[in-house]
């Protein structure tokens, strides 16, 4: 709008307001539909409140809208959906206080629609309301904010002030103690927890593939960056839901460290094996606990960290079991002793490949079904985002079975889970390597893949 002119422009917003959706879908009567309505109520007034929030901030908290009602909103009627509209800025007005700010949302976006709909009301409402002032505001902002909101209530004459009050205390409490949950994975928490209702007998593969598809469906993977601990909150929230309160503890506090960054990926793994070794773990627990600290596991593969303690490293070693083009088993891991390494170079000349084994080279082996070393190869770290891989072999016996494919690709799954960006090779065999994705770029000397 541009009032010096007397000019003034409107956008045609063809989505329905969260007041259009809630009517409808109110009208079908039916449990199954009011029961999704009570799941999303807290979404949308989570999403409300935030945007809310975020427009009083751009004023620097002097001026508010005061049209908050569910018409004048559009938000997706899906959870793991971002977006939310706000369809009018016109009528506006000075911000009194924060308690009248907070309290004005309250009443006529969350009570009048709860009034008019009753079967959609939440009792843990307000939590929803304060999340979105932390979503908008930040972790510190917002505590901050809330508990300006709190001391304004606590000198009012507000109904239920104490319940509310109540509430906040819980509210920043746990807040304090096991960190904000954010949007997107509070909902993939729930959502996981409502089918595990319905299928209490849901295989280990079946749970890890909801797992997967709930990272992807509610984008966890891109959370990560800002929130570290994404990975195991949700693990903790989810599958370890019901383990014992001693394992949930260490995991709460990897989940703390993570969160204020005070941890690194090799040290979470190294805690993650402890948990794998100190603790009485069930076949769930043993299962999970190997896939939160490897996340390119898929639910379909054979994996379990060994618990023979190597004489190599005293990182965990992950062992992956995978099936030749012949359909036999063999096992990708780390070497647990020189002798393996001994073994692996032994390979190379029967090769006749000249390697030199040096002491930052990382190695990665094949075994057999009866446990026999026949592939592998070594690489080492070449900078902060990148791994040199050498050369890699597999026994003459054991060759054209897609077992140098299945070192690679694997390979590429542990790098990836490193956070390393690129692999580079030497000019060798560009034939075979460009079929994993590898290609010439002119700042490298050989080869290159991005992962």
């Amino acid at each position: 709008m541009w009032e010096d002119y007397n000019l003034w422009t409107e956008e045609f917003v063809g989505d329905e307001s969260v007041e259009r959706f809630i009517r409808r879908e109110y009208k079908r009567n039916d449990e199954l539909t009011l029961e999704k309505l009570r799941n999303l109520w807290k979404f949308f007034v989570w999403n409300a409140a935030s945007a809310y929030v975020k427009f009083w901030k751009l004023s620097d908290m002097k001026m508010e809208l005061t049209d908050t009602t569910p018409e004048g909103l559009i938000i997706s009627p899906h959870d793991y959906q971002t977006g939310c509209i706000i369809t009018s800025f016109s009528k506006r007005k000075k911000t009194e206080s924060t308690l009248s700010f907070v309290m004005n949302f309250y009443e006529s976006f969350v009570k009048q629609t709860e009034e008019k709909y009753p079967l959609i009301k939440k009792a843990s409402v307000w939590n929803a309301i304060f999340s979105g002032i932390i979503e908008a505001e930040g972790v510190d902002g917002g505590v901050h904010l809330i508990n300006k909101f709190r001391k304004e209530l606590g000198s009012s004459n507000f109904e239920n002030k104490d319940d509310i009050i109540s509430r906040i205390d819980s509210f920043i409490h746990n807040v304090k103690n096991h960190g904000y949950l954010p949007k997107q994975l509070y909902f993939a928490v729930k959502r996981f927890h409502r089918w595990f209702i319905l299928n209490r007998n849901a295989s280990l593969s079946a749970q890890a593939e909801m797992i997967y598809e709930l990272y992807e469906t509610y984008r966890l993977f891109d959370l990560e960056e800002q929130y570290p601990a994404a990975r195991a909150r949700f693990f903790l929230e989810s599958v370890f839901y019901n383990s014992p309160q001693r394992f949930k503890d260490v995991l709460r506090e990897l989940v703390k460290k993570q969160r204020h960054r005070k941890i690194s990926k090799d040290e979470s793994l190294k805690l993650i094996n402890a948990l794998h070794f100190e603790f009485e773990l069930d076949e769930k627990e043993t299962y999970f606990i190997t896939r939160l600290g490897y996340p390119h596991l898929k639910p379909s593969d054979t994996a379990a960290l060994l618990s023979t303690k190597s004489e190599i490293t005293a990182q965990p070693n992950l062992v992956v079991q995978l099936q030749d083009d012949d359909g036999n088993i063999y096992t990708i891991r780390n070497p647990i002793n020189p002798k393996e390494i001994s073994k692996l170079h032994q390979l190379y000349l029967e090769a006749n490949l000249n390697v030199n084994f040096r002491p930052e080279h990382q190695f990665l082996v094949a075994l057999s079904e009866r446990g026999f070393i026949i592939g592998g190869t070594f690489y080492y770290r070449s900078d902060e985002d990148a791994v040199h891989m050498e050369k890699i072999v597999v026994s003459h016996r054991y060759r054209r079975k897609g077992i140098s494919e299945g070192v690679m690709n694997e390979l590429f799954n542990r790098l990836k889970s490193e956070n390393i960006k690129f692999v580079t090779t030497g000019f060798f065999r560009p034939e075979y390597f460009y079929r994993f994705g590898f290609k010439i770029e002119r700042k490298y000397s050989g080869l290159v893949k991005e992962l």
